[in-house]
């Protein structure tokens, strides 16, 4: 591997956080709140996913069967400009197995799955074979095996990208004001009655505000 700080394959690039994927595929205005006006609040999901995550969030190395496993791996891609950390990695000699840890039930969205598809590009870049990825539920206790499609990878790059222009622009996007807001900690700051593309709040502020009202 090379320096993730290093000049990426087109040339400066600002590298991605491979977590700013996830919050971006979930609502690009999150991503922007989070990662360029450094906005963060708890809710009971990210604690849960806190505590789900203290497993894996200390590094460390076993091994067992010929599997080495190892927990909070830094990655990084200079071609793609990403970097982050991995929950586990599996290694069986030059093969990867990247792990990404989730507390509910969510491993069918996009969100999750980008994440963990990025982790393996840049394993894939470090020089190892990763035949697919997958993603366990806290909640289920289970594993479940993605398919690390060219489509998928080109989420990866597109989703890349978008972050990238808006790290660089410094522009926070719209809110949607839809049912993503409900389980969102980022409401109070986001305020998407108000910031919506179509705001459904009265304009004098000083009127109360009808709570949960939204474009479903």
């Amino acid at each position: 591997m090379t320096d993730p700080d290093s000049p990426s394959a087109d040339g400066d690039a600002i590298s991605v956080p491979l977590s700013a994927l996830e919050h971006y595929a979930y609502c690009d205005r999150q991503a922007a709140l989070i990662h360029v006006e450094r906005a963060w609040a708890d809710s009971v999901d990210t604690l849960r996913g806190d505590i789900s995550h203290r497993v894996v969030d200390l590094p460390g190395l076993r091994r067992r069967a010929g599997v080495a496993v190892v927990r909070s791996l830094p990655v990084w891609s200079t071609r793609h400009a990403l970097h982050g950390v991995c929950d586990v990695v599996e290694f069986r000699g030059t093969t990867a197995l990247p792990v990404e840890y989730k507390v509910g039930h969510d491993h069918d969205t996009d969100a999750a799955q980008l994440q963990v598809a990025a982790q393996a590009l840049c394993l894939q870049e470090a020089g190892f074979t990763v035949p697919h990825a997958s993603i366990y539920s806290v909640a289920e206790r289970r594993r479940h095996r993605i398919e690390l499609t060219d489509d998928l990878y080109h989420k990866v790059v597109a989703a890349a990208e978008a972050l990238r222009d808006i790290l660089t622009s410094h522009i926070v996007p719209r809110a949607r004001n839809d049912t993503r807001c409900r389980r969102c900690s980022l409401r109070d700051d986001c305020m998407p009655e108000l910031t919506g593309k179509q705001p459904t709040a009265p304009t004098n502020l000083f009127t109360p505000r009808p709570l949960s009202r939204w474009n479903d």
